[in-house]
């Protein structure tokens, strides 16, 4: 299927809406979602025959776009800006982020999403979307564990101020 274009046209069909709202989450834009898509896409057709069934075929796809977009993120260098900080915090500071996002629609969410700033974006979703660690957040983006708790931190504060605002 590596070379076969109209396979890969029915893959993408099949499997572009799905993974265009992950893409989505991690944008500033829609352009750039459509941007981190593309990009992903094209590492899907790539590494195809990498592809070996340990997982479902969904679950390997959503796992390439989400490192995709992390990859597109660390390509344009804004997220060392936003950690510079080294703080250490209290675990007792992260409440439930079900409790703000359930409260949502998921289109006014992602329209919140798209305003927040990169750094924070992306841990966010790494943290309360995608459910990872700190510890596997700071090794994904290549940062100390503090400074990801850190933006993880004003992320949350950011969301709730403008949730507030509505």
């Amino acid at each position: 299927m590596n070379n076969d274009r109209e396979s890969q046209r029915r893959l993408y069909d099949w499997y572009a809406p799905k993974m265009y709202v992950v893409c989505r989450r991690y944008a500033n834009s829609r352009e750039e979602a459509e941007d981190m898509l593309m990009e992903g896409f094209m590492k899907v057709f790539k590494n195809l025959s990498t592809f070996k069934g340990d997982s479902t075929f969904y679950s390997w796809i959503y796992s390439v776009m989400v490192n995709s977009a992390i990859s597109h993120y660390r390509s344009i260098k804004r997220f060392r800006k936003e950690l510079l900080s080294e703080e250490v915090m209290d675990g007792d500071e992260f409440v439930e982020e079900e409790r703000i996002t359930a409260s949502l629609e998921a289109g006014l969410l992602l329209e919140i999403l798209e305003q927040m700033p990169d750094g924070m974006r992306v841990v966010f979703n790494l943290k309360a979307v995608e459910e990872y660690s700190f510890s596997e957040i700071a090794e994904k983006l290549d940062k100390k564990e503090n400074a990801i708790r850190i933006s993880y931190m004003r992320a949350r504060q950011w969301l709730k101020k403008r949730i507030e605002e509505l």
